[in-house]
């Protein structure tokens, strides 16, 4: 089995990302032992098994990565693919019609729906939504993160965002009076949106307001950090600021042994997008740490009382929103071992990916 991405799973943008496809890969192990993977760096395409490079090509255009992988097909004798979608064009159309033609099943995960959106450049969104209507003819089945039981002629199975339980430890941060620690991991993508908590941390203290000392933890790297740090400086907060860069294992651990309230996508507007179900949603449940975000999230009761749900716009979040939060919920005796337990029953990445393993059998 192959799971076909077109990204650099090793690039620090894709740290995410990269997270959930190895507990995918994880899964997939347990019903087929030899799993590969490929990933695309520079001027190359890769596959992949764990940490060893198995094969390489030149991949500088999209149609030499299909190639390539097409190849593989053959080479490895492949007889199922997971394909991570990333979009649609004439060559990706071959390479699909291709493992048709040999007779291997395949699942097209669509990681994000509607992602119009997310896509900047217009050549790539203009071939993407020609070719995207003909998928049907080589696709059966795909994986999306919606209620939607069919996508341009394809039935879907719904896909939520699961967690490994065992890389997250539960949380048990002793409080401290008058302090909060709100935290963000993520790849401070366009739709993070933390400006909306910097610009809250801004007004509280503007406003005359001086009770809680209130501290932002960024972890993590990506394309909107800098315009975090100009704000940070210009609303004159980098001792309530701390950009911790890039974390995982004990590091990242640490960090969050120290925050009370985690903060999710709060820039989701901007990409036309009001339900998802995010990673990090996920994982700040398995740990037991309540969290604010601005969208729905369809894996938790719209009445869960560890989510702070905020309007999906630019407005800023009102940090007595936030003590009122941290009062009320945060506070709570075990609160976060019921979020443990809810994150156990619902977010596996095994419960998750059960109905993909069935159909791929």
């Amino acid at each position: 089995m192959i799971y076909i991405t077109y990204a650099d799973l090793f690039h620090t943008s894709y740290f995410g990302i990269t997270k959930k496809i190895m507990s995918q890969i994880k899964i997939f192990q347990q019903s087929w032992k030899r799993v590969y993977y490929t990933t695309r760096k520079g001027k190359m395409i890769y596959l992949m098994e764990g940490n060893r490079v198995i094969d390489k090509e030149l991949a500088v255009t999209s149609a030499m990565c299909n190639k390539s992988i097409d190849v593989w097909l053959d080479k490895y004798k492949i007889q199922r693919t997971y394909i991570r979608y990333d979009f649609a064009d004439r060559s990706f159309m071959n390479f699909l019609e291709s493992q048709k033609n040999k007779n291997i099943k395949s699942v097209l995960e669509i990681p994000t729906y509607p992602y119009d959106g997310e896509i900047t450049n217009e050549r790539i969104r203009i071939e993407d939504e020609y070719y995207r209507k003909q998928l049907y003819r080589f696709i059966k089945c795909a994986a999306t993160n919606t209620e939607a039981e069919n996508i341009w002629g394809i039935s879907c199975i719904k896909l939520l965002n699961g967690v490994d339980m065992d890389k997250c430890p539960l949380h048990m941060k002793k409080k401290i009076d008058k302090k909060i620690v709100l935290i963000s991991v993520g790849s401070m993508a366009i739709w993070h949106g933390y400006e909306r908590i910097l610009e809250g941390i801004y007004n509280y203290y503007a406003d005359g307001n001086q009770e809680y000392d209130i501290i932002f933890k960024i972890v993590g790297d990506g394309p909107e950090k800098g315009k975090y740090c100009l704000l940070t400086e210009e609303y004159g907060l980098q001792s309530r600021v701390e950009f911790c860069g890039m974390l995982e294992g004990e590091g990242l651990n640490r960090q969050y042994e120290q925050a009370d309230i985690a903060v999710s996508s709060l820039g989701l507007y901007k990409t036309g997008i009001h339900s998802v179900t995010p990673i990090k949603g996920a994982e700040y449940c398995a740990r037991g740490i309540p969290f604010v975000c601005g969208y729905h999230d369809m894996r938790f009761p719209e009445d869960a009382e560890y989510i702070m749900k905020v309007s999906n716009n630019s407005e800023p979040v009102d940090m007595r929103g936030i003590i009122d939060f941290y009062e009320n919920i945060v506070l709570q005796k075990n609160l976060n071992r019921r979020m443990r337990d809810y994150a156990t029953e619902h977010f596996t990445w095994e419960k998750m990916m059960a109905p993909i393993i069935e159909y791929l059998k």
